[in-house]
């Protein structure tokens, strides 16, 4: 079944990459969150995109060189501002279903990342994307990490590629998606997402040759999609025919 990853959060009703937009897709119906993470410069994991704070929170400062202090300035309250990923798996620990895809742009970034989820025991709720250089080292570090596989080029990865990464998703563009793609990836052992489907006939084209996941910045629609799918295969097991029970006493039987 496809799941439903909502592009840092519901960017469309709230600030992208806040708590608030994370709250709303989850309350979507989201199964997943990809939020993009880089470090403060006093060493805080936060969430956070751009190099300036221009077009995420209309103020012309660069990000590369503010504290954990100077990046809750840019914000206008406690959930309309740039949280660190302490708080976000804070609220949405192990009791809560919603995964996460953290996309880390550098190795420092991405391996201070791990140590702070091995820290707080929630390696199971996340997953990382980044580039091949930066999955590499993740994966270096700990063989048992979820690797998403980011791609934007119609011809696949090389087969070092695939075995250096072992990615869960490659993560392609969408309008390169196609069912011969789709069949070799999971014929590599792979699952396959596609980024980013805004346009709702394009999230059915896909779910249709069989995606594994898309991710949206309009995650209700998706996940009505998506659950729509589930519904439909639960309603198809429901009315399959049932085998023949096997006899009690088979004739080997005493």
């Amino acid at each position: 079944m496809t799941l439903a990853i909502a592009d840092r959060g519901d960017p469309i009703q709230f600030q992208e990459n806040t708590l608030s937009a994370i709250r709303a897709a989850a309350n979507a119906g989201a199964d997943m969150v990809r939020v993009d993470l880089t470090l403060s410069s006093d060493g805080y994991v936060v969430l956070l995109h751009d190099d300036t704070a221009r077009r995420a929170w209309g103020q012309a400062v660069g990000t590369g060189g503010l504290s954990l202090a100077d990046l809750a300035a840019l914000g206008c309250g406690d959930d309309q501002r740039v949280p660190t990923l302490v708080e976000v798996l804070a609220e949405f620990g192990p009791g809560h279903a919603l995964q996460f895809m953290l996309e880390v742009t550098s190795t420092e970034t991405a391996l201070a990342t791990d140590d702070l989820v091995l820290e707080l025991g929630l390696a199971q709720k996340v997953g990382y994307t980044g580039s091949v250089e930066v999955l590499r080292a993740l994966r270096a570090r700990r063989p048992s990490a979820e690797l998403a596989l980011t791609w934007d080029r119609p011809e696949l990865p090389d087969s070092e590629v695939w075995q250096a990464v072992r990615p869960r998703f490659f993560n392609v563009h969408h309008s390169l998606v196609t069912r011969e793609m789709v069949a070799e990836v999971h014929g590599r052992g792979h699952q396959i997402s596609a980024w980013t489907v805004n346009d709702f006939t394009e999230m059915a084209r896909l779910i249709g040759m069989g995606v594994d996941a898309v991710i949206t910045e309009h995650p209700a629609e998706l996940a009505a999609l998506a659950q729509g799918q589930r519904g439909l295969a639960a309603e198809r097991e429901d009315h399959a025919p049932i085998a023949a029970a096997e006899p009690r006493h088979g004739r080997h039987s005493l």
